[in-house]
């Protein structure tokens, strides 16, 4: 089963959160989700995955004319844990993470 520990995830539980994204971060994701085998969702997680692991958090100036839609998404229990953890120890909100987490897997890809 090694190689599969490397290709998947194994299953974990996923709750249905909420979260403010601003619209240009949606959109690229929507365009990434037709470019790759992933849901939106799929790659909101693995930003979030991302970011708790390098814990590069930067702020950034968001641009006057973009805005920040409700999106409803099934995020990893793990990804759950590690957002709280993260918002403990910089005192970032966990609205500003997921952004910070999409726009820093963005800029990387």
């Amino acid at each position: 089963m090694g190689y599969f520990d490397e290709k998947f995830h194994k299953r974990e539980k996923k709750y249905r959160r909420n979260y403010e994204i601003d619209d240009s971060l949606y959109v690229r994701l929507e365009q990434l989700s037709t470019v790759y085998d992933a849901t939106i969702t799929d790659l909101v997680n693995a930003s979030l995955e991302h970011l708790i692991e390098s814990e590069k958090i930067s702020l950034y100036k968001k641009a006057d004319n973009d805005f920040s839609v409700t999106h409803t998404l099934l995020i990893r229990e793990s990804n759950l844990a590690g957002l709280e953890e993260l918002k403990a120890k910089y005192g970032v909100s966990i609205y500003k993470l997921v952004n910070i987490a999409i726009r820093n897997a963005l800029d990387e890809s």
